[in-house]
């Protein structure tokens, strides 16, 4: 495995470190039912245990669900995965709500019934998701290792722990002797490969971190355990080294807290183990990283969501308490503890950690400010944000952002959305990103650019002489400025030539974006100006057009929000806030689709995609019709006022 710079521990370092801390780590972990319980009486945390109470009389009233071959097959035969994964992760909710309630309000019924949840899970075939297994390596799906036979293995050795005295002996021993055969004996004793070992995203931290973990808890060979901690750190640093200094995660949000909290999670159980001498939360990159929700929350728990993530995330309370402590991060809203039913993957990882990590006064001290900061330019991760904040009557204030993104289509979770950008406004995207769709079999095949949510057509960016953006580490952003302006104004200038290789006379195409919110004022403005070169035509391609008709451009604004066409522009209208786009009616056709589509969760969504089809070329000034002049510039100018 190739060794990233990083954390770096020499043997010897960990075995000292775990064998003045383990015994003091085993003790602690004992007493988070002490933790646990001085929450189940305590207001603040009145909805989650309310929520798993529902959990837990479906448990008691519905029988669990199988895990049947007639599921397992969907994945190759179809495509779909959604029917095994509703089963799975209803099993895991059932075991995670049983779980957190027998330690904190024990009874027969409820441990027996947790009992009986442990067993069937330690039965199952696989702890993977079938998605997960290699086409033709089915009889082995036992003893491959996922993000959540890693989560799988993490939650019941932790279990096992907080529990060992009210758990049967035969309970803990079959879950000692499924997670040696499934995690320890193939990845630590025989030292099988995993792809994920060094990958630069969230399968390295997640699937490290949950096998990690359980190796903590559960291995008394001190020799091994060792082995466990090296194993895991260089995972962790494969981890780290997909961040830039920046701290920006390609993913978005929602895979950091996947990825980042899973980091997270085993760098405290390894600093509990240690005696604080083994501390990963040290190594420098990790503030950066810490900080990277806070630098793109818009307003009122809405995130830029470029890639596979979703506009509002509700993040885990315990994850972010811990990191405002370590990391010194503000918080920037209001204080909710997730439901475990919100999560749709039903994780113990998150729901434990934000009853035992929760600190009610980092919300309420470090509520989200009503004065924006400077705007913010992540170079690595190439994204700019800025906010504003619009006077609305008498003492009223509406939140604005604006947001642009570079980069290039090969990154983790990519869509071909190089130049896409969003405006956000009281508490909405107004011009949108559409976020993750369905993930089936297609989403991450060849092809997956006809997707909506995945190609270039679903973002806010042109279709140049009919072609998309192109996928692939070659079609890439290059930010040729970048620039503050006064009044927290930024601009931007990007050259996206790269990602148009298929265009046929496209020379070179230049995106400026230069965004004006300064508080206090009454309205926003993004001037948005496009700048086509183009090579000569080759024989029979007329110069405004293509031969098969196509036009030269043809600009998309993609929205949640239905547009309205009036005579001088188009105008989104939010629910409190408006934005209005300018532009040359003489030059511009312009028609709105409805899009009708499914999420991530296989909920319907509705996009409008509003295109305006170049009639003819354009100069600066928007009126040229000297088919000889080999440029073409387009100038959008988009308002947003409160409503």
């Amino acid at each position: 495995m190739t060794v990233h710079p990083g954390l770096r521990w020499t043997t010897d370092t960990i075995a000292a470190a775990m064998k003045h801390g383990m015994s003091d780590g085993l003790e602690i972990i004992h007493h988070w039912k002490d933790r646990l319980t001085d929450t189940w009486n305590d207001p603040v945390y009145a909805g989650f245990w309310s929520d798993l109470e529902v959990y837990e009389q479906k448990a008691l009233t519905e029988n669990l669900p199988e895990l049947s071959f007639s599921l397992f097959r969907q994945f190759r035969d179809t495509g779909e995965r959604q029917a095994y994964e509703q089963a799975y992760f209803e099993r895991r909710g059932r075991l995670v709500s049983l779980g957190l309630l027998v330690a904190v309000s024990p009874s027969s019924p409820r441990l027996h019934l947790l009992e009986d949840l442990i067993w069937s899970v330690c039965n199952e075939q696989t702890w993977c998701l079938s998605a997960h297994i290699p086409e033709g390596e089915e009889a082995g799906a036992r003893t491959h290792i996922d993000l959540f036979a890693a989560e799988t293995a993490q939650m019941l050795a932790e279990l096992v722990v907080i529990l060992d005295d009210m758990l049967d002996e035969r309970v803990i021993r079959m879950v000692k002797a499924e997670v040696e055969d499934r995690i320890f004996t193939p990845l630590y004793r025989e030292q099988r490969t995993y792809g994920w070992e060094e990958a630069n995203h969230n399968w390295s931290a997640v699937c490290s971190g949950g096998c990690g973990i359980a190796a903590l808890l559960l291995l008394e060979d001190e020799r091994l355990r060792t082995m466990a901690v090296q194993h895991t750190t260089r995972s962790m640093n494969a981890f780290l080294s997909g961040y830039g200094t920046d701290g920006g995660c390609a993913e978005g949000v929602g895979y950091w807290v996947y990825g980042f909290g899973f980091y997270t999670y085993y760098a405290e159980m390894l600093r509990l183990f240690s005696a604080g001498e083994l501390d990963m939360l040290s190594e420098p990159k990790t503030g950066a990283i810490a900080a990277f929700p806070g630098n793109i929350h818009l307003s009122g728990g809405v995130y830029i969501n470029y890639s596979d993530s979703r506009e509002r995330e509700t993040l885990p309370s315990g994850l972010l308490s811990l990191l405002s402590e370590r990391q010194q991060i503000l918080i920037n809203s209001g204080l909710h503890i997730p439901l475990l039913s919100q999560d749709p993957c039903r994780r113990w990882a998150h729901a434990l950690r934000n009853v035992l990590w929760t600190n009610p006064a980092k919300f309420d001290s470090e509520t989200e400010s009503g004065e924006p900061g400077a705007p913010i330019y992540l170079e690595d991760l190439s994204w700019v944000i800025a906010r504003g904040t619009l006077t609305a009557g008498e003492q009223q204030e509406v939140k604005v952002a604006f947001s642009v993104k570079g980069g290039h289509n090969a990154e983790p979770h990519n869509h071909n959305d190089l130049g896409h950008f969003i405006l956000h406004g009281g508490g909405e995207n107004i011009l949108c990103d559409p976020g993750s769709g369905e993930y089936t079999q297609a989403y991450f095949a060849p092809g997956r650019e006809s997707i909506l949510q995945i190609g270039s057509q679903g973002h806010s960016v042109p279709v140049i002489e009919g072609t998309l953006q192109q996928s692939g580490r070659q079609a890439e952003a290059k930010m040729l400025h970048i620039k503050h302006l006064p009044s927290q104004g930024i601009e931007a200038e990007l050259d996206l030539t790269s990602a148009y290789s298929e265009a046929p006379t496209l020379a070179r195409y230049i995106r400026r974006l230069r965004w004006n919110g300064s508080a206090g004022t009454s309205e926003a403005e993004l001037i948005l100006e496009d700048h086509y070169q183009w090579s000569p035509p080759s024989s029979g391609i007329q110069i405004g057009e293509r031969l098969i008709g196509e036009p030269r451009v043809a600009q998309h604004f993609i929205s949640r929000i239905e547009p309205v066409l009036q005579e001088a522009g188009v105008r989104w209208e939010g629910s409190r806030a408006v934005v209005f786009m300018e532009y040359d009616v003489k030059c511009w056709s312009a028609q709105i689709e409805v899009i009708e589509t499914v999420d991530h969760d296989h909920l319907p969504q509705k996009f409008y995609r509003t295109g305006l089809i170049l009639r003819q070329t354009a100069d600066e000034s928007g009126d040229s019709r000297d088919h000889s002049v080999q440029e073409t510039r387009c100038r959008f100018k988009f308002t947003m006022y409160p409503r």
